[in-house]
Order: structure tokens, then sequence, then C-alpha cells
């Protein structure tokens, strides 16, 4: 498998210092699958823009990327960050995402909302209308209960402190921000570094994360839009249509026929 080529910004925090960023990325696992390069945000964008990276990996914990929908990556279930109440445009755009970057098939959607929703029915509506699995809205202490939220591929909430106290009783593992919505592939850490981590003390498995998470999304996509680039003809075959052709070619007949005579 040829390995992918990603670059890591650490952009003007200063939150991240190169020897800690040189002993993570040097990993066995991360070399085996992408090659990781460091560059200056501008020149990453530009690069990633013309096909020279497969992906980008930003080095900051709060930074927002334009025209992109924000998903919370974590070892138990994705989280989408809407900022608004939900609607049914919003949970299509969600299975698309969970689909085709996550290879998720047919996934089953919760909404997470701690106030009523304007539009109380709209997970049985979606459901009904566009054949998506959605449930809820569940208060955090309803998606948490029994560990109900292991019962889905998505979580879709309206504002960043409920993701933030979703992933934060949740995650066991590094959970990883990706910038789903664009057809280049942009992740970023999730929380900043700490005084331990600087000084070599603790876990860095939040700084390489990213890179897997990109890794896996490029791969999914590749394998979705090739399942989907030569669909196979339609089996089914419309007698009437058939006849109609016949019926068709035999009046022709029968008029060139008439016209000779």
């Amino acid at each position: 498998m040829e390995r992918l080529k990603i670059a890591f910004c650490k952009g003007n925090t200063g939150e991240v210092n190169d020897k800690l960023i040189i002993d993570a990325l040097d990993d066995p696992a991360m070399l085996e699958l992408c090659s990781p390069v460091f560059c200056e945000e501008a020149e990453a964008f530009r690069k990633l823009d013309e096909g020279s990276l497969d992906a980008l990996v930003l080095a900051s914990p709060s930074q927002t990327i334009k025209d992109a929908t924000e998903v919370i990556v974590t070892d138990k279930t994705n989280i989408l960050v809407l900022g608004k109440e939900p609607t049914a445009d919003d949970i299509v755009k969600f299975r698309d995402i969970l689909e085709r970057d996550f290879d998720l098939q047919l996934p089953r959607i919760a909404i997470v909302q701690e106030t009523a929703m304007q539009v109380p029915d709209l997970s049985s509506q979606v459901t009904t209308e566009h054949g998506i699995n959605t449930y809820g809205p569940y208060t955090v202490e309803q998606i948490m209960a029994e560990d109900t939220i292991l019962h889905f591929d998505g979580i879709i909430v309206a504002d960043k402190n409920l993701a933030s106290t979703l992933v934060k009783e949740l995650a066991e593992e590094a959970p990883v921000r990706f910038f789903a919505g664009r057809e280049t592939v942009v992740t970023a850490i999730w929380k900043p570094v700490t005084k331990e981590e600087e000084e070599g003390l603790a876990d860095v498995s939040w700084l390489t994360h990213p890179f897997f998470v990109a890794v896996d999304v490029i791969r999914n996509r590749e394998f979705y839009d090739e399942a989907r680039l030569n669909p196979l003809p339609k089996l089914y075959r419309d007698k009437r249509e058939d006849r109609r052709k016949d019926e068709d070619k035999q009046a022709n007949e029968n008029e060139n026929a008439e016209k000779e005579s």
C-alpha cells in the first residue's frame, strides 16, 4: 500500500514544541501508514488543493475551517457539532459523511439536546421520509445511561459545550477533530498540550490519532467512490418497452412497404 503524504502544521499557537512532535511522529506504526511532513499552514493548504499532499493535520484544538462541518471522532462514536438545532438536511448530510468517510452503512444517528426541540418529531420524520435510522432527542444523562450511546454510529449536538461534555464522558482514547464536507481531508488535535506531555511524561496519542483518522478517511473514500464508478446495468427489463419498440419497428416497415407499392 502506497504511503500517504500528510502535512502537520504547528500554526502560530506555539502549543506544541518540535521535540514532542518528532518523538510522537517517529512511531513505526505511523511511518508504515504515511509520510509526515512539516509545513506552514498557508503552504500546506495550497499543496493540499494542488494535490501534492494527501491530508493535513492541524496542531490547534480551537481552529475552525470555513465551509466545513466539524465531527469529533472518538473510539465509541462520532459527534457532529452543528452550532444550531438540527434539520432534516443536516441529518441527511451527516448520514452521507458517516457512509463515505467512515464506512458506516445504514448508520444509526441520535440527537442529543438538553432543551425542547422546535420540531419534536424530527427523528421520526427523517426516519420515515429519508430512511435514516434517527432517534431522540436525548439528554446527556439518557444517552450515557447503560451505554445507550454505544448503539449509535453518530451523535448530533447543537453546541460545542454539549459536545465537550459527551467527549469527556465517553472517550477512553484520544479524540480527533475532523473537518467534513471537504474534498480534501483535514483533521486537528482535540486538546492543548499539557506540561507533562511537553516533558515527555504522558501519552501523546492525541497527536498521532489525527493522522490515523486522516488515513482512514482517505481509504474509506477511495473504496466508497470506486464501488460506485461502474454500477451494474439495470437488470429489470420492461417488456412493455420492448413491445412498443417492436410495434414501432413494424409500423415503419409497413409504412415503407406501402410507399414502395
